[in-house]
């Protein structure tokens, strides 16, 4: 379950909306080939791109502050989500992402066509385990 709040226009006027996982798969599906500080060799996400699970929430905010299992969190600019378009990934290889290998939920920014991206501040943006996603 993906929790969705802060400065968004919910459909019915609600604080937050909720996603489950077959709310997320049923949006358009994309896929990032890309090497990681976190895998061995290329490898290849799917999900969808974050921007087009919040578009239609009209995010007014600058900042997504995305939040995991743990509680560890990250702050991102909106402007990633156009500049780069990072996918929101639930599989890897062809195989849903379990809370073992990073799971349920898994931001990639495709870091091998973008080469500024492979550095510290990207991978630290790359959140795994995300529970919530809260727009400032």
């Amino acid at each position: 379950m993906l929790q969705i709040g802060g400065a968004i226009h919910a459909p019915d006027g609600a604080r937050f909306i909720e996603l489950d996982s077959a709310a997320l798969r049923a949006l358009p599906q994309q896929t990032v080939t890309t090497h990681t500080p976190w895998h061995d060799g290329v490898v290849t996400f799917s999900g969808p791109r974050l921007w087009d699970l919040l578009e239609p929430l009209k995010p007014a905010g600058k900042t997504l502050h995305l939040t995991a299992l743990n509680d560890y969190s990250v702050d991102i600019p909106l402007s990633d989500l156009q500049r780069y378009q990072p996918v929101l990934a639930w599989q890897l290889n062809g195989k849903a992402l379990s809370v073992r290998n990073k799971g349920p939920l898994f931001l990639i920014y495709p870091f091998d066509a973008y080469p500024e991206l492979h550095n510290p501040l990207y991978y630290g943006r790359a959140i795994w385990q995300i529970k919530m996603i809260t727009v400032k």
